[in-house]
């Protein structure tokens, strides 16, 4: 059986009940289309966080020097580059982050937005560098 077979199909557990299993993203891109950066060639460190954004918060300008992605809990997160390109993002939505792209996250909405973001970097590379 292929890897995208078992991927889309549903199985059976031992009481009869059916596991569905959904791929929620496959992309070599971030959310702007500009290709991922290679991995580095050294020891991984992967980090997970949840988030929770308060409605109408605007978090300050940075960048990720690495791959990371993420998916919406609730509410919404609308991510505005420097040259104004912007996307928002709402509840189920991925977000396959922009890499050494000057950046900032807002909540435009009523509601805390909630998200997990995965990062997959290395030991001593930040995961986000503030810019000033």
């Amino acid at each position: 059986m292929m890897k995208d077979d078992i991927l889309n199909k549903q199985q059976e557990d031992k009481t009869g009940e059916k596991v569905k299993i959904q791929r929620l993203v496959e992309t070599s891109c971030s959310w702007d289309k500009v290709k991922l950066p290679d991995y580095p060639v050294t020891a991984p460190k992967i980090t997970a966080i949840r988030y929770t954004i308060p409605p109408h918060t605007k978090l300050g300008r940075h960048s990720h020097p690495t791959i990371n992605f993420g998916i919406m809990l609730s509410g919404q997160l609308t991510v505005v580059k420097d040259n104004g390109e912007s996307k928002t993002f709402h509840e189920g939505d991925v977000i396959v982050e922009t890499v050494n792209n000057i950046h900032y996250g807002e909540n435009r909405g009523d509601i805390p937005a909630e998200l997990i973001m995965f990062y997959a970097g290395t030991e001593g590379l930040p995961l986000k560098e503030e810019a000033f």
